[in-house]
Order: C-alpha cells, then sequence, then structure tokens
C-alpha cells in the first residue's frame, strides 16, 4: 500500500522494534533511527516505540523520587523536633528544589510516586514496561485513592488487563464504577462529605476572559441545572440562533443568573436525563452503581433518588419512559432492548417481591432513540434492566445524528433486530402524514396522555436534510436506505457510545452510519450500522476505513495502514471470570473475529 511506499533514498525499521520492550537496547536503537527515510507506516511504529520508552522513563523517575524521600527520612529522623510527618513537607522541598519545581508541583508528583511505587505496585510495573503511560498510570492512583490498600489493588488487578487499549477516559469510568461497587459505604460517605464542600469558584484566564463554575454539587440538581440550560439554548437555536451551541449555552447560564435572560424558554423535551441501573438496585436489593449519561458513574441511593422522583412526577410535566435491556451475563453484551410501562416502585427496603416492570401489550417495542428530527420522542435506554427519561427535543432537521445517516422514520415498526429494512410503515419524505381514523398520523395509532391532551404514540416523518456529498431528489430518497426506529433503538442502546477509537460520545448523540454503504448494497439492519459522531464519521471521508467482526468490535484501518480495534461497550460488568475462562473467553472471540 501506499503508507508502505518508501521515500527516495529510504530505510527499513530494525528488526524487532515492533515488540521490543523499553529500556537502553530501544533507547539506542530509536536515537539511530531517521525519521525522514521512513515509510508512512513506520513512522507510526517508531511513535509507539517511542511512547513506549518515555513511559519507562517516568516510571524510573517516579522510582527515584520515592528513593529521595527515603534517604530524606533517613538523614532527618535523628534530629531533634522532626516527626514523621514533617517527611513528605522535607521531601517535597528537597525534590522541587533538585528540578527547579514549585512546591505543589513537586508535591503532587511526589504523591504520584508513592501512590504507585508503594501502594500499587502493579501498575508502576505496568507503566515500566511501557504497557501504559503515565496519564493512565494517574487514573489507576488517584481513582483509587478512597479504598483501603487490599481493594485498591483488587479494582486495579480487574482493569490493568485493558487499560493498554483504553483512553484515559474510558479507564476513569471503568474505574470509579468498580471502586464505587467494590465498597459502596464509603463510596456513599464520601459523597455525603464532598457535598457539604460544594462551592462556586471564579477568576480569569490567560486571555482576559472569565470561568465561573459550581464544584462539589448534588449529581441530580447538577444534572438537572444542567438540562435546562441546554433545552433553552435549544429553543434558541432552533428559533434561529446560528451561533455554536457552547456559546448560546454559556449566554443562556450567564442570562438567567443575572436575570436578564429574555429569549425563548425551554423546549418540551422527552429523553434528556439518562439514567441507567440494573432491577435489584433499583430495588433496594443491592447498592451497585449505577450510569447518569454524560455524568458517569453514580452512587446506588442516588440512582433510586432521580428514578423516584422521576415516577413521582406530576403528569403535566412530562412522564419519563421506562425501557429495559436484556444483557449477556458473560459478556454484558445486549441481547435485547425494550419498553415498559410506567412501573410502580415500591417504598425504601421494600423489596420481597420484586416484579419486573411488566411490558406493554399493545406497543411492546424498542424506543426510538438518539436525537430527533424524524419522530416526535427521543427516548433513552436503560441498562439491564429499568431506567429513566424525561422530556424530549423538539424536531429539527439540524440535529446531531441527522445528516441522512441511517436515521429513524418516526413511525414505529413491530419489527425487531434485524428485521428487514423498509417493512414498516412509511411516509414520503417531506410529505405531510395523512390523517387515519383513530387520530394519529399514517404509520401508527397515537395515544393521548392521560389528561394531558399530549400524543405518545408514533409521530409525523419529518423531511430529512440530504447527508453531505449527496443530492436528494425532490420526490425523496429510498426509505430503505434508513434502519427501522426499532432497529435505530437497538443500535443506540447496544453501542452506547460512538464506535470511533478512543471515542466517548454517546451514541444518542451520534450519527447512525452503514458500515458497508447502502449505495454499495449494504443493508439498512442493525449488523450493518453502528453510532458515529460528526467527527469520527469525517475520518471516513479523509481515508480511514471500518469494519467490525462477528464478536462486534469495530476495526479502523488509518491512511497509514495501521488497525486499531474497538471493542464494543458492556451493558453490564462483564463476569469476573477466572483466568483459564478468560483464556477460553479470548480465544473463543479470536475464532469468531477471523
Amino acid at each position: 500500500m501506499l503508507s508502505e511506499t518508501l521515500p527516495e533514498r529510504g530505510v527499513h525499521l530494525p528488526e524487532g522494534l515492533e515488540g521490543m520492550r523499553p529500556g537502553p537496547r530501544l533507547a539506542a536503537m530509536l536515537a539511530g533511527i531517521d525519521r525522514s527515510r521512513l515509510s508512512g507506516f513506520d513512522t507510526v511504529v517508531v511513535l509507539q516505540a517511542q511512547a513506549r520508552q518515555v513511559a519507562h522513563e517516568q516510571a524510573r523517575l517516579y522510582a527515584d523520587m520515592a528513593v529521595v524521600a527515603d534517604r530524606v527520612r533517613e538523614e532527618t529522623a535523628h534530629l531533634p523536633g522532626v516527626w514523621d510527618s514533617d517527611l513528605p513537607k522535607f521531601a517535597t522541598a528537597e525534590i522541587a528544589a533538585a528540578l527547579t519545581l514549585t512546591r505543589r508541583a513537586a508535591g503532587g508528583a511526589l504523591e504520584d510516586a508513592w501512590l504507585l511505587v508503594e501502594r500499587l505496585p502493579a501498575v508502576w510495573r505496568a507503566l515500566r514496561d511501557g504497557l501504559i503511560d503515565v496519564p493512565r498510570a494517574k487514573v489507576l492512583a488517584r481513582e483509587t485513592r478512597t479504598l483501603t490498600e487490599p481493594l485498591a489493588r483488587r479494582v486495579v488487578a480487574r482493569v490493568l488487563p485493558e487499560a493498554p487499549d483504553l483512553t484515559t477516559g474510558q479507564l476513569a469510568h471503568r474505574v470509579r464504577r468498580l471502586a464505587l461497587a467494590a465498597d459502596p459505604e464509603t463510596a456513599r460517605n464520601n459523597y455525603a462529605l464532598g457535598v457539604t464542600e460544594r462551592r462556586l469558584v471564579h477568576g480569569t484566564d490567560s486571555d482576559g476572559t472569565a470561568y465561573l463554575a459550581g464544584y462539589q454539587l448534588p449529581v441530580g440538581a447538577a444534572a438537572a441545572a444542567f438540562e435546562r440550560v441546554d433545552a433553552i439554548a435549544r429553543a434558541t437555536k432552533q428559533a434561529g440562533d446560528s451561533r455554536p451551541m457552547d456559546q448560546i449555552r454559556a449566554d443562556v447560564y450567564l442570562g438567567l443568573l443575572e436575570g436578564t435572560w429574555d429569549g425563548p424558554g425551554p423546549v418540551h423535551r422527552r429523553g434528556v436525563m439518562e439514567l441507567t441501573a440494573d432491577l435489584p438496585t433499583l430495588l433496594d436489593l443491592a447498592d451497585r452503581p449505577a450510569e447518569l449519561a454524560g455524568w458517569g458513574p453514580v452512587i446506588a441511593d442516588i440512582a433510586r433518588q432521580i428514578t423516584r422522583q422521576m415516577a413521582d412526577r406530576p403528569a403535566k410535566a412530562g412522564n419519563p419512559v421506562w425501557t429495559y435491556s436484556i444483557a449477556d451475563p458473560l459478556t454484558g453484551g445486549l441481547l435485547y432492548h425494550g419498553t415498559a410501562r410506567r412501573p410502580v416502585l415500591p417504598t425504601p427496603g421494600f423489596a420481597r417481591h420484586p416484579v419486573l416492570p411488566a411490558p406493554d401489550s399493545a406497543h411492546h417495542r424498542s424506543t426510538h432513540l438518539g436525537p430527533v428530527g424524524f419522530g416526535g420522542t427521543a427516548r433513552s435506554p436503560a441498562t439491564s434492566a429499568a431506567g429513566t427519561s424525561a422530556q424530549t427535543e423538539p424536531p429539527t432537521r439540524n440535529s446531531p445524528g441527522t445528516h441522512g445517516k441511517s436515521a429513524g422514520t418516526g413511525a414505529e415498526p413491530e419489527a425487531g433486530p434485524g428485521a428487514r429494512p423498509g417493512t414498516g410503515p412509511r411516509a414520503r419524505p417531506g410529505a405531510e402524514p395523512r390523517a387515519r381514523p383513530g387520530g394519529g398520523p399514517e404509520g401508527g395509532p397515537s395515544r393521548q396522555g392521560a389528561g394531558t391532551g399530549q400524543t405518545t404514540g408514533p409521530a409525523a416523518v419529518q423531511p430529512m436534510a440530504a447527508a453531505p456529498g449527496e443530492h436528494a431528489e425532490s420526490t425523496g430518497r429510498d426509505p430503505r436506505r434508513f434502519l427501522t426506529p426499532r432497529n435505530r433503538a437497538y443500535v443506540i442502546a447496544r453501542d452506547r457510545t460512538c464506535r470511533g477509537p478512543g471515542c466517548r460520545v454517546p451514541a444518542r448523540r451520534a450519527e447512525i452510519d452503514h458500515i458497508v454503504p447502502h449505495a454499495h448494497g449494504g443493508p439498512s439492519t442493525p449488523d450493518n450500522a453502528d453510532a458515529k459522531c460528526r467527527y469520527c464519521h469525517d475520518l471516513k471521508d479523509a481515508g480511514w476505513t471500518t469494519t467490525r467482526t462477528a464478536g462486534g468490535t469495530t476495526l479502523w484501518t488509518s491512511p497509514l495502514g495501521h488497525t486499531y480495534r474497538k471493542p464494543p461497550e458492556p451493558i453490564t460488568p462483564p463476569t469476573n471470570l477466572t483466568p483459564a475462562e478468560q483464556h477460553l473467553a479470548e480465544k473463543l472471540g479470536r475464532s469468531t473475529e477471523s
């Protein structure tokens, strides 16, 4: 391939460089390579080798800091008036002077060194071997600080094997969830203590602008506040404001606080606050952490509090949508995703007869998830058992994910994942829906919310914007190009986040994209679709190619010829297998991906 073509007077890499362990030999080899004479493919190999070597040297630096601290203890322990509690101060002073650092920077580096070298030696060894870098090591050390040393090492042992393939954001998310599950009582106490230290911070940045932010706020209140600001900002955008959403949100935020906001009120939205939790936790039978979309893992008490608030909210505020997912207990992968009737939650402590939310027999189907523009509701998935979502975004042709990339049609057919595309009710793009005897648009009956007059059934089909580089015919486009709403819901619930390398954009805010383009014969089914944010989708236009294995791993091949793996996101934590079981599972997984 072109990326492997050598430039004029080019050279090949030394044999064995790609898998060489970091150390003096690798350092010497890297020092002798002329990067300008390498192929594009080989420059990436050198980049990865250099990163391993840097991690190795950083691990040695941390070890040297710990040794310096030990020597400071030895030299000062016999002095009168010196206590063991003084050691960090004296060691920090020595390191700060030696490396010309501030006391704060030197103290932080020494603390990281102690956490890695003494508290989590397995993490330090992974850093020394170049398996992880300093940012990942810091995530592992800092996210487990509140745990006892045995628990911290246990959590690290579970996540460390996959840490090399995770970004710092992905790693922090997994470690935080494991830490909350490892010691729910400590997590609950830490949360309660943290909220008592909530504060508002303000100041100026280097460019002269200002910042105003709240810290250590209650999660539920912070999420609700952001969603209100976001709802008003989206209404402003819909009213014709052409500025970026970040700017609009900032102006809404300041205007509400100043009392000077005179723009649109919040749009009516469903599916905004997306909480995912397992059923035993919601029934107060377990204390496993839940997840608040866009915020990360939360303790079980917060999940139950938000769920009860959503269930008890007045009908005029809009009912939450309750959905459930059934996951593979071994891998955590999605098996089924559907909608349930609004459940009646037990009072706290009452859990003698837990009952799954009863499916709606008349409308038992997956919901239309994610950004709208092709229907009146946008509903959110719940992980493993139940969840809540409230209020929906307004139909808009410019919502993320609506750029002609395999979006749903708004009508919700009874077809399940894998059903033949185009078999559900349809309407011509751009055409007005025809009235039906039941009072709703063509494509399904409408149901009226009790006493509210609010339609909760399928909404009218909205006209679609053409994808970049495409030209929609005035008579519309082939509706078979798009996934059915149920299939779209399944893809979003399955993928969880954008399938781009290292990307964590929620799938509900991403585009649903064909892996094999529809124009090239690719079917509009979940097996041939995945979630990609705008940035990652644009990579395809820059020469990247994607495929997905039978096991659900997305493979990205770059223009320089390297292939990067994005494993599937589990819906529930995978089973903690023994080493032998893990080896067998990996072997079976590789056989399905080949």
